[in-house]
C-alpha cells in the first residue's frame, strides 16, 4: 500500500524489531510486522540460497531472489531483431543506436576470429575470413614477449608463448606441493622438457595429470627412485599411464627400464583378476587357487613360464564358469565337450586343468575336439567374415590380401599368411585371383 506523510505518520510509529532488536517504523496495528531488513534477509525465494551468500537481485511478492534468479521474475518482451519473448534481454548497441535483443540475437555475430582464435564480434573480411575488429583493422603485429608476428587479436601474448607461461605457472605451483627440494627442482627439469618435447600447449594441459605421479613419488621415497621401486609400487599398468614421465626418467634420469619385469607384473595382473573371477568361497574358487598353486610351483622351478600359466588358468577358469555360474559343481565329460565345441582351440590349455582334476578329485575327463564339427563352424566363422569383406567399399591392397587369406583356407582349406602370401605368384585370373604355391594353383573368385 501507498501512504501519504501525514497517514504513514499516523500508522508506523517507532518500535523495536521483534526479530533483529533495532529500532524501526512498523505499523501499529500488526504487533508481528518487522523491519524492512528482517523483510528481506531471507533465503532466495527461488533458489533457496541463504541470505549472506547472496546479493539481492529483485523483491518479489514471493520474497527476494538472489541475482542469478531474478530474470526469471521479469515479465517477457519481444526481442527488437526475432520478435520471440524473453526474460533475458539484453542492450546491444549497433551501428549507434541500442537495441534490446534476447541472448541468442545479441551473439548472433559473434564467433570464433579465424585470426586470433578468440570468441569476438566478428566481421567479414574482403577475402571472406571472419575476423575480429581488432584482427581486421590492425592485422599482425609483433609479440611483445618474443618479437614474432601474431595477430593482434591475441593482445600481449602470442599463442606460442601465452602456453609457454601458462605451463611455467603451473610447474611453479606444483613444485611448491613437492617436499624433497630435489625432487621440485626434477619436477621443473621434467616441465622443461616436456615443453620441448610436446610443445608449450600439450605441456600445459598435461603437467598438472603428470604432478600428482611426482607427488606420489615424493610421498613414497623423496628422491627419484630405481625402475624396480617404481614398478612395485605403481604396477605396469600405473606406469603405461605416465609414459611421458617414464620416457623423461629414461633419457634424462637414467632410469633403465626392465621390459622382462614389466611382462611378468603383467601377466601376474592378468592371473589375479582370472581368480577373482571366481564366485568368493565357492568349490570352482577352491578348485582355481589349489591349480594356480601347482602353477606357480613350475613357475619357480622354472619348467613353466608366467605367460603359459596365465593362459592355462584362464582356460580352467572359462571351463569352470562355463560348467557352473554359481561355481557349486566341478566339470563333467559333457561340460568339457560343450566347452570345446564352442572354442576347439583351447584344447591343449585345458588338458592341463583335466589332469589336475583327475588326479585330485577322481574324475575320468578328457579333452576332445570333433574335428568335423570344429571344421563346420571355422567355415561357418570364415563364411560370414567374407560376407562382411563383400561389403565393404575400401578394396585395397590391404583388404585385397586379407580377401586372398581367408579365402584360400575357405575355398582349398590353406591356412597361408600375409607375410608368406607376399612370397608367392598372384595373377588375376578372369574374375578372380590364381595363387601358385608349392607348385600347386589355387584360383579364388575376387567380389
Amino acid at each position: 500500500h501507498g501512504y501519504c506523510s501525514t497517514c504513514y505518520a499516523r500508522v508506523f510509529k517507532r518500535r523495536m524489531c521483534p526479530r533483529c532488536g533495532e529500532l524501526a517504523r512498523l505499523p501499529k496495528n500488526d504487533p508481528e510486522a518487522v523491519c524492512r531488513q528482517c523483510d528481506v534477509d531471507k533465503p532466495c525465494a527461488r533458489c533457496g540460497k541463504a541470505s549472506s551468500d547472496y546479493n539481492i537481485g529483485k523483491v518479489t511478492p514471493y520474497g527476494p531472489v538472489c541475482i542469478a534468479c531474478a530474470p526469471y521474475f521479469k515479465e517477457p518482451e519481444p526481442c527488437e531483431a526475432c520478435g520471440k519473448s524473453s526474460q533475458r534481454l539484453t542492450r546491444v548497441t549497433r551501428m549507434g543506436h541500442d537495441h534490446r535483443l534476447c541472448p541468442r540475437c545479441a551473439t548472433a555475430d559473434h564467433g570464433t576470429c579465424s585470426a586470433c582464435r578468440r570468441h569476438r564480434l566478428l566481421v567479414v573480411a574482403p577475402n571472406g575470413d571472419a575476423l575480429c575488429k581488432v584482427c581486421y583493422e590492425q592485422g599482425e603485429i609483433a609479440c611483445p614477449s618474443c618479437g614474432n608476428s601474431m595477430p593482434a587479436g591475441r593482445g600481449v601474448a602470442c599463442e606460442l608463448c601465452y602456453w609457454t607461461r601458462t605451463c611455467r605457472k603451473r610447474i611453479i605451483i606444483g613444485q611448491a606441493g613437492i617436499s624433497a627440494k630435489a625432487l621440485s627442482d626434477a619436477f621443473g627439469e621434467f616441465g622443461e622438457w616436456l615443453i620441448r618435447t610436446t610443445g608449450p600447449h600439450k605441456a600445459a594441459l598435461k603437467i598438472n595429470h603428470f604432478f600428482s605421479f611426482f607427488l606420489e613419488i615424493d610421498q613414497a621415497w623423496s628422491r627419484i627412485p630405481s625402475y624396480s621401486e617404481l614398478l612395485h609400487h605403481f604396477g605396469a599398468e600405473g606406469l603405461r599411464r605416465v609414459r611421458l614421465p617414464m620416457r623423461w626418467l629414461h633419457e634424462e634420469q637414467g632410469v633403465e627400464p626392465d621390459h622382462q619385469a614389466k611382462r611378468i607384473d603383467s601377466e601376474k595382473r592378468r592371473i589375479q583378476a582370472c581368480l577373482s573371477s571366481m564366485p568368493s568361497a565357492s568349490l570352482s574358487d577352491q578348485v582355481l587357487q589349489a591349480y594356480w598353486l601347482q602353477l606357480e610351483t613350475r613357475i619357480e622351478a622354472g619348467t613353466t613360464s608366467h605367460t603359459s600359466a596365465r593362459l592355462a588358468l584362464s582356460a580352467a577358469a572359462a571351463l569352470l564358469l562355463n560348467t557352473d555360474r554359481e561355481g557349486q559343481r566341478l566339470p563333467n565329460q559333457g561340460d568339457v565337450d560343450s566347452y570345446l565345441s564352442a572354442v576347439p582351440g583351447q584344447a591343449a590349455s585345458v588338458t592341463g586343468f583335466t589332469n589336475f582334476l583327475n588326479r585330485q578329485h577322481a574324475t575320468t575327463l578328457t579333452p576332445r575336439v570333433d574335428e568335423k564339427r570344429a571344421r563346420k563352424r571355422r567355415k561357418e566363422k570364415l563364411a560370414r567374415t567374407m560376407i562382411q569383406m563383400a561389403k565393404c567399399t575400401d578394396q585395397g591392397e590391404e583388404w585385397k590380401e586379407r580377401w586372398i587369406v581367408t579365402a584360400m583356407e575357405y575355398f582349398h582349406d590353406k591356412k597361408v599368411s600375409k607375410k608368406a602370401l607376399r612370397q608367392q605368384t598372384i595373377e588375376h585370373s578372369g574374375d578372380g585371383v590364381r595363387v601358385s604355391m608349392e607348385g600347386v594353383s589355387y584360383w579364388m573368385p575376387i567380389v
